[in-house]
């Protein structure tokens, strides 16, 4: 029995084809931006660890990643950045501002004259970077959280939903960054100002319906209403100042501070009371190099790994000490514990955690500063 002669000679076929098409259906520019699969980053997992600082990055239920981090030092090692952006709307924003917004701000610190424009300099190198990325003509858009250590001054700023929390000595959570969600009056009073609206889609309020923070790089088709320029505070680090924690809303929307401040120093301080030493004496190879969980030794995506361009200006290391393994022992381990906490919560989002060990920087700060 041939029953595809049959139905391909039937006449409901033949009325069918005579149909008119329906209307073609017009796709929006904020979902045009879909990289292809190869094009985004390949393994779900990717891990760094160097002296006093440590980050874990996993990718959720999407079909490519969307994160990106980035960990950069100045030459002469005075000046260390760190960043985690949460892209969306694809992720050629997170990747952007992953390869340039650090060098951005630090152009804006050779150009300052007192300690005081540190705060300014931060600002404008957030603007730089949303201004070149627009030229790209892309809608995509991504949040950020930054720390830069100078001396004995952090200044942490942020866009968006990303969130940066102090870990102090008594175990207590300090809130470093303000949410950039548009249900915040002030920031509905803006977007309103400006001719914009918010309105509440799915549970959340979206700036036009569709964007569920008001200030972030990029959003090309919202620029309009959503700022590119961050919140920033300046904080003088002391020594009860124990841990930096960096992360996305993926871990955010599951995990409170202060839980995420208990995990820290639990698996970080029980770290550091234990003395490992390496047994066989060599310098231990960087997890950076030996990329995520796999054993094939692949190095992890280019915008995630610590930066090598000008190298003859700036150099993204940071020095060697005999605590090497114990630090990355206890950050990573922290940085997996409280990923892995929000995706037992039912997380679907990329998540991404950094936490740096500010006694390592507070001592280091000390010495710069004689």
């Amino acid at each position: 029995m041939n029953d595809g002669a049959v139905i391909a000679g039937g006449p409901s076929l033949s009325g069918a084809l005579k149909r008119k098409r329906p209307l073609r259906i017009e796709i929006p520019a904020v979902l045009s931006e879909i990289p292809n699969f190869e094009e985004s980053y390949d393994d779900p997992v990717c891990c760094f660890a160097d002296s006093g600082v440590g980050v874990y990055s996993l990718k959720g239920k999407k079909k490519f990643m969307e994160d990106s981090y980035k960990v950069f030092a100045s030459a002469n090692g005075d000046k260390r950045f760190f960043g985690v952006y949460d892209g969306h709307g694809g992720s050629k924003a997170a990747a952007f501002v992953a390869e340039n917004l650090h060098l951005k701000i630090f152009e804006m610190l050779e150009s300052i004259s007192e300690n005081k424009e540190k705060e300014a300099a931060c600002k404008a190198g957030y603007l730089k970077t949303d201004e070149e990325f627009l030229k790209q003509g892309l809608d995509s858009g991504a949040c950020c959280v930054t720390a830069l250590i100078d001396g004995r001054e952090m200044v942490v700023s942020n866009l968006g939903d990303c969130r940066a929390v102090l870990c102090m000595g008594g175990g207590s959570a300090e809130a470093l960054t303000t949410d950039h969600r548009p249900m915040r009056e002030e920031e509905r009073r803006r977007i309103e100002d400006k001719g914009g609206y918010v309105e509440i889609h799915r549970g959340t309020w979206r700036v036009h319906g569709t964007l569920a923070v008001s200030r972030s790089i990029g959003d090309a088709h919202l620029k309009d209403w959503v700022m590119a320029e961050p919140d920033t505070k300046v904080v003088c680090l002391d020594p009860d100042m124990k841990y930096l924690l960096l992360a996305s809303d993926g871990l955010w929307e599951e995990v409170s501070n202060e839980e995420a401040v208990d995990v820290v120093m639990q698996l970080c301080s029980s770290a550091k009371k234990q003395r490992i030493q390496n047994p066989s004496g060599r310098k231990m190879e960087s997890i950076r190099q030996r990329g995520s969980a796999d054993e094939d030794g692949s190095p992890p995506a280019k915008s995630r790994r610590i930066s090598v361009v000008k190298k003859t200006k700036m150099k993204a290391c940071f020095p060697e000490n005999e605590n090497r393994f114990l630090n990355e022992r206890g950050l990573l381990a922290a940085c997996k514990k409280l990923a892995d906490l929000a995706v037992g919560r039912g997380s679907l989002d990329d998540i991404t955690v950094m936490i740096i060990d500010l006694n390592h920087y507070n001592h280091e700060s000390l010495v710069v500063a004689k």
